[in-house]
């Protein structure tokens, strides 16, 4: 665990969070050809990206890539409930290894609503799942958050499970990471 200094509105606060801005495994910045890359979960055609509820059909999963811009009133995944038992998830078809999570809040000019807390729960068979303790979220609309594991996760169904948040339960996400194969002696 460590203590972060958060300086939000010219006031200081310390935050003990479990995940850091950067890790033995990412470095500041990620070294190249490391595993700390974008896995551009919305773009890969091999992802298959759902969630527990949307709020309605146009906010859907397809709506949270990160830089989502706002498209008939709409820029991120919102889910139809505000409870912690919401998620969007990505499904790669087989395991990748997760380092990280870049989360960004709803974009345009709609609403303020972003994740402040969450968590990612993971597994291999989508029957039995693992979670993170809580990872600290975002503070407005527009900052991508980089969040990096103490260790990585090597899964095929990674969720992001919203725990707390300003407004509504509404996101933009990216994973970062890489194929397990190409990173197996490193760990």
């Amino acid at each position: 665990m460590r203590l972060v200094l958060l300086l939000m509105f010219g006031l200081a606060a310390v935050a003990a969070t479990p995940f850091g801005n950067e890790n033995e495994f990412c470095g500041k910045p990620p070294s190249e050809g490391s595993c700390c890359s974008r896995l551009n979960v919305f773009h890969d055609s091999d992802v298959v990206l759902s969630a527990s509820t949307s709020y309605n059909a146009g906010h859907g999963p397809h709506r949270s890539a990160l830089f989502q811009t706002d498209q008939d009133g709409v820029a991120s995944w919102s889910a139809r409930t505000n409870d912690g038992n919401q998620w969007i998830q990505a499904d790669f078809g087989s395991p990748k290894t997760v380092t990280g999570v870049l989360l960004q809040g709803r974009g345009g000019s709609c609403c303020d609503q972003w994740v402040t807390n969450f968590r990612v729960i993971f597994s291999n068979d989508c029957k039995i799942f693992y979670s993170t303790a809580p990872i600290v979220g975002v503070y407005d609309r527009e900052t991508v958050a980089r969040r990096y594991f103490d260790r990585p996760i090597t899964a095929r169904y990674i969720r992001i499970n919203p725990i707390s948040w300003k407004g509504h339960v509404s996101l933009r996400f990216d994973l970062l990471g890489c194929d397990p194969a190409s990173h197996d002696n490193e760990w």
